[in-house]
């Protein structure tokens, strides 16, 4: 303390001041007497009020200010060591000191020198309304946002706004809001608590409620002073504080989650695409001549474009084969059965461009185990479909103005679902004796003595019957459809092959739909098992899917969707008429070809090639359980291995081809067009692109943030125009204004002990208002529970209690800030009852 009073000392005159012991201030010390702290009349001496001012007590009465110390037991007894004491003489002020009572105020004049009520046009109002407006407009514009998920066409990687700069507007805009949004939750608190401490006969605030704007702007304060949390979380005001806590908290973070755009994948858009076509499905001139090749028609003009086709076909057909059997291996090695019902066992795949994988679908199903039994023998009936290979080409035509994927971000990516006819093939292998394929082997015949094995694909007999001829009957007519009722010739062999050898028969006249193959079964000590099998292939175009294809910069995927209830795009759902099963002759040709280059007429000179080998294994076994024929859950069937092959053949078939299944166009060159021609078709597009919205469903959770923001922004707009009506009242929560208020105010017994450590427990529920002394326009914050306490008014000579209203209806004129504090003072809305 020695520093403090000579820091003091120094600031006063010489002639003013005698020295004065230092004494020892032991508040604790039990052998002191209430008298050591007394106050002392004035001294003679008088001293001005602006050198207390410079002293820095901010004292400006005598009453305040102690005359003398007294000179007995200026420090502890406890304490050894002996100060020589100072003297003070303290100057004596003119007028007589008023007694001191434990709950009045000693008056000060402090008029107000401004008023409470501002005006609708100054700085504060008008600032926090035009905020108010500001957020709660681009609050509830964000909102609006968040709910539409709107595509932001104009913003790509090259387009007008790049996604950066988007993201960087969108938290720019975000963090205004945000900023706006605080301010004017902590104006509309301040409002709400200074009108209810002023209003008469309100229930006051209390320090917990001031202490609301605190979790506004500092969410921590909840944590730290949870007590007032404890008492003003449950009010009304406290649940709007606490929403506009987390509100302001999160607002900036829910935007970027459910504003800001990201690259996510669009909803499903119906569209009409546009796809070129230059020839009939199946065209077999139009695709060998397509073939890609240096061998010039010059150089070779008889077999350039029949050697060119069958390299495309083996390289597509054993790339594919080679997948699907490797996915067998796998299910098969893992232990893991498939299945003995074909839509669950691995599906058909392949492949286009070398980047686009294509996947296809097990179609009109017919179980094996019912088929073979009714047939008496085993029947493997296999249909498949594969995706329209002009999809691609037309999703990438320049036409359809489909932006391509560009980079790894995912941004072009897009789903397309056609509503196009599918190419599939059907393969019908059934068992069948020796005796039973004699009408169809030519060297059994009386004449087949003339079988060369040399000539005989090239030039076969003369003596085999031709058309209008329908050959023997077989048993096998009503199940392969041969005979004039079903229009189809039965095939001609030349031989039986040897086991794992298979044969071929492709050169079925025209209206001949199907080729056909004829294999020997690996030897077996089984007699249910037969020692042949004969298949038909035959391709078509059909209406029960549709086809999928998605773009990627990893790659493309090309599939079916068939024979699903919720498809709507499945293509004989968007026609009137539709005619299934209508198989094409041309497919026959381009199939004969392939065939051919796959080694499957090999065995006609018992040549045992690999791939007929492994034909022949897959031949279904018999199910001695179930007295039949069924599909093995351990390896595929000889149906769906020659289904897998030929599937390069459906592609290439549809690569050109129109989006409808009939060729309708009158060139008669071949179904060949001079120049492509653009044809529409039904299709739904999903793209990836920078839209607004939640990119997974658990940040859904921002929206209530989003909300509550735009309400709570409306409410304190709503409250600033209709309640306050542009017109604010001194904010008397913000720290200057309370500190002000506090320290004009008189002291309270309600917060007793809170002077060093602050207020705690029942203090911090304690109820306060905010009064006028009328005569001096002096206003002060004072316990609800001090209310009726008189206040000490001092007059130059003389001293009176009066009561803190004063009665105007003598006619007195009230002066302008009387009736200002009067007029707030009064409950006048009904939005008043809320406080």
């Amino acid at each position: 303390m020695a520093s403090s009073w000579e820091s003091q000392h120094s600031l006063l005159s010489e002639d003013s001041i005698d020295a004065r012991p230092q004494r020892s201030w032991n508040p604790l010390n039990n052998r002191r007497t209430d008298s050591e702290y007394r106050y002392h009349p004035p001294s003679e001496t008088t001293w001005s009020e602006e050198v207390l001012h410079e002293i820095g007590l901010g004292i400006s009465s005598a009453d305040a200010i102690p005359i003398e110390l007294p000179g007995d037991n200026r420090h502890s007894t406890d304490s050894a060591a002996t100060t020589t004491p100072y003297t003070y003489k303290i100057p004596q002020f003119s007028q007589t000191p008023t007694p001191q009572t434990p709950h009045a105020h000693s008056h000060v004049r402090c008029p107000n020198r401004g008023t409470v009520l501002q005006k609708r046009l100054s700085w504060v109002p008008l600032t926090v309304l035009v905020l108010a407006v500001y957020a709660t407009v681009f609050s509830g514009i964000f909102l609006g946002i968040a709910l539409r998920k709107p595509r932001w066409r104009n913003v790509s990687g090259d387009g007008p706004v790049a996604p950066s700069t988007a993201t960087l507007l969108s938290s720019a805009f975000a963090k205004t809001i945000e900023l706006s949004y605080v301010t004017i939750c902590v104006a509309f608190l301040g409002q709400v608590l200074s009108r209810r401490a002023l209003m008469r006969d309100s229930r006051g605030i209390s320090i917990s409620d001031m202490n609301m704007r605190a979790w506004i702007m500092q969410p921590g304060s909840m944590i730290v002073h949870w007590e007032a949390l404890r008492y003003s979380a449950l009010t009304f005001l406290g649940a709007i504080a606490l929403v506009s806590t987390f509100v302001a908290m999160l607002y900036t973070t829910a935007a970027q989650a459910l504003v800001a755009p990201k690259l996510t994948l669009g909803p499903i858009e119906p569209r009409l695409l546009e796809g070129k076509v230059t020839s009939s499905f199946a065209n077999p001139k139009y695709i060998a001549s397509d073939c890609a090749t240096p061998v010039t028609n010059e150089m070779d003009p008889e077999y350039r474009n029949t050697t060119c086709i069958q390299i495309e076909h083996v390289g597509h057909a054993y790339h594919n084969y080679q997948q699907w059997i490797t996915q067998w291996s796998e299910v098969v090695s893992s232990h893991n059965d498939t299945s003995n019902q074909l839509r669950k066992r691995p599906q058909p795949t392949g492949s286009l461009w070398d980047n686009t994988t294509i996947t296809g679908s097990w179609i009109d199903i017919q179980d094996m185990s019912a088929l073979s039994k009714k047939h008496g023998r085993m029947v493997n009936n296999i249909t498949m479909a594969m995706p329209h290979g002009g999809i691609p080409a037309a999703a990438m035509n320049s036409k359809n103005k489909l932006k391509q994927p560009t980079d790894t971000s995912g941004e072009g990516k897009y789903n397309i679902e056609a509503s196009v006819p599918s190419p599939a093939i059907n393969v019908l292998c059934t068992g069948m004796t020796k005796d039973e394929l004699k009408p169809l082997v030519y060297s059994t015949w009386p004449g087949g003595h003339k079988f060369n094995m040399t000539t005989w694909s090239t030039s076969p007999p003369d003596d085999i019957p031709r058309a209008p001829s329908w050959l023997n009957r077989t048993v096998v007519d009503s199940l392969f459809q041969f005979g004039p009722k079903y229009g189809q010739v039965p095939p001609v062999f030349g031989k039986y092959p040897l086991p794992y050898n298979t044969i071929l028969n492709t050169t079925g006249p025209w209206p001949a739909n199907a080729i056909y193959l004829l294999g020997a079964t690996p030897p077996s000590n089984d007699s249910h098992m037969p020692e042949y099998v004969m298949c038909s292939m035959r391709g078509k175009q059909t209406g029960v899917c549709s086809t999928k294809y998605s773009a990627d910069t990893s790659g493309a995927f090309l599939g079916t969707n068939c024979e699903s209830a919720s498809n709507d795009l499945q293509y004989d759902r968007r026609q009137d008429v539709f005619y299934e099963g209508e198989w094409n002759p041309d497919w026959k040709n381009i199939a004969a070809e392939w065939a051919s280059a796959l080694s499957l007429n090999s065995g006609i000179s018992d040549g045992a090639a690999s791939n007929a080998r492994l034909l022949m294994q897959m031949m279904p076994q018999y199910n001695k359980k179930e007295g039949t024929f069924a599909l093995d859950p351990t390896l595929p069937s000889i149906g769906e291995g020659l289904a897998v092959m030929a599937g390069s053949t459906l592609i290439l078939s549809s690569q050109n081809a129109p989006f409808v299944p009939f060729w309708n166009y009158s060139i008669e060159n071949n179904n060949v067009l001079p120049e492509p021609v653009y044809q529409v078709f039904n299709a739904s597009i999903q793209a990836f692109g920078y839209a607004s919205g939640p990119t997974e469903k658990w940040q859904g959770i921002f929206y209530v943030i989003l909300v509550f923001a735009f309400l709570t922004s409306a409410i304190c707009l709503g409250f600033m125009i209709f309640e306050a009506r542009g017109r604010q009242v001194t904010d008397f929560t913000e720290p200057q204004n309370l500190f002000a208020l506090a320290v004009n105010s008189p002291q309270t017994t309600q917060l007793k002990g809170a002077c060093g450590c602050g207020p705690y427990g029942d203090q911090l529920k304690e109820r306060w208002f905010i009064g006028m002394e009328e005569d001096d326009e002096h206003y002060y914050i004072r316990s609800k529970a001090e209310e009726k306490i008189p206040f000490v008014h001092k007059s130059m000579d003389s001293t009176h209690l009066e009561p803190m209203e004063i009665d105007d209806g003598g006619g007195r004129m009230l002066s302008p800030m009387v009736n200002e504090f009067r007029k707030v003072s009064k409950r006048h809305s009904f939005l008043a009852r809320l406080y």
